[in-house]
């Protein structure tokens, strides 16, 4: 029984190695061949690479400040508590803005509208980027066609406009436009755009960053922001009244300088003027602090962004280097011949053992 496995693995063997032998025999007969066919797949991929169009990339990448809750909502609270004004979550980390939202506040419509609607200036003067994508994306004269014409003020613009605009959205957000985190663990968030045309790819990943950037400066601030106008009104208010309150007692004490100290009631008036006095001042002295601890926060919940990378000439593209293009061709072409030749063998040796 052993001796019959033996001569089987054997056998098994031998015929592994005729064959491999044999397919070795056939590419050598076919050298002349496989050599014409890498040399013309080479090329045709090489030709290629040199002639088509290049996809130049735009990228930026920044850093988002995390949010994190302070430390000065329930001071603020019990500071505030006297005016009513409600500073309690000044300092409390707002989770409407985390950085996946931001992702998705990138691929809003919104913010591309607003995007492509900028007018930048490039080689061919100033116009808004919708106009440069329809030049350069062969759509300008169908649209031109349809009576649309996206360089009339926004007021003027109709529902053709809107309507050509989500077209063009959705393409970019399908073709062009790309926004992730690099790494999900961090908060750095990378937006990059590609486009053939390398000027309309860098000004339209540029204006699109400082659109939501901006937005996402403002939304974030903008509770804390009301807030500081509140108290402002407020202080001055208070302000007004101690000087009024001021004036009046120094106008009462000069136009009744010889009161006779022996009437009490007639030490009433003043008496309750220095008691407004002091509560206005009191009451203004707490009406400051908040004030000065609101601009704090303010300052304090106002996002970091740090730019790490922003998009400068040249661009990155996807056209290979002549040498690369060349060898890589080359490789390829050698790759399929053999694999081409070797499919058509076990074509036959099929065909054969049906016979």
């Amino acid at each position: 029984m052993e001796k019959k496995n033996i001569l089987e693995e054997r056998l098994s063997l031998g015929l592994v190695i005729k064959r491999v032998t044999g397919w070795v025999m056939d590419m050598l007969r076919a050298w002349k061949l496989i050599f014409i066919g890498t040399f013309i797949i080479g090329g045709l991929f090489f030709a290629y690479q040199m002639l088509k169009k290049t996809n130049y990339t735009a990228q930026t990448t920044f850093v988002l400040e995390s949010d994190a809750a302070g430390g000065l909502g329930g001071q603020l609270s019990s500071l505030a508590s006297l005016t009513g004004v409600n500073l309690g979550a000044l300092g409390e980390g707002s989770g409407v803005f985390q950085i996946d939202n931001i992702i998705e506040l990138y691929r809003s419509y919104r913010m591309m509208k607003k995007t492509l609607l900028t007018e930048v200036d490039l080689s061919e003067g100033k116009e808004r980027l919708i106009t440069r994508y329809g030049r350069e994306n062969k759509l300008a004269d169908k649209w031109e066609g349809l009576g649309i014409d996206f360089e009339v003020p926004e007021t003027n613009m109709m529902v053709r406009h809107d309507s050509v605009l989500k077209e063009v959205v959705e393409d970019i957000l399908e073709k062009n436009l790309a926004v992730d985190k690099p790494n999900r663990k961090l908060t750095i968030l990378s937006v990059s755009y590609t486009s053939k045309d390398e000027p309309f790819a860098k000004a339209f990943n540029e204006t699109l960053v400082q659109h939501v950037n901006s937005f996402y400066l403002e939304t974030k601030t903008r509770k804390t922001g009301e807030n500081i106008r509140v108290l402002t009104f407020q202080t001055d208010s208070v302000k007004q009244v101690l000087d009024s309150t001021l004036l009046e007692l120094a106008r009462y004490e000069e136009q009744n300088s010889n009161l006779n100290p022996l009437r009490s009631s007639n030490r009433v008036p003043i008496q309750k003027l220095q008691i407004g006095v002091q509560a206005a001042g009191a009451v203004y002295q707490e009406m400051v602090k908040n004030l000065e601890i609101a601009k704090i926060t303010h300052r304090n919940n106002q996002p970091l962004i740090q730019v790490i990378d922003r998009p400068v000439y040249p661009l990155k593209d996807d056209k290979m280097k002549w040498y690369k293009a060349l060898v890589f061709g080359l490789i390829l072409g050698g790759v399929l011949m053999v694999l081409g030749l070797t499919l058509r063998d076990i074509y036959k040796s099929a065909l054969a053992e049906l016979e």
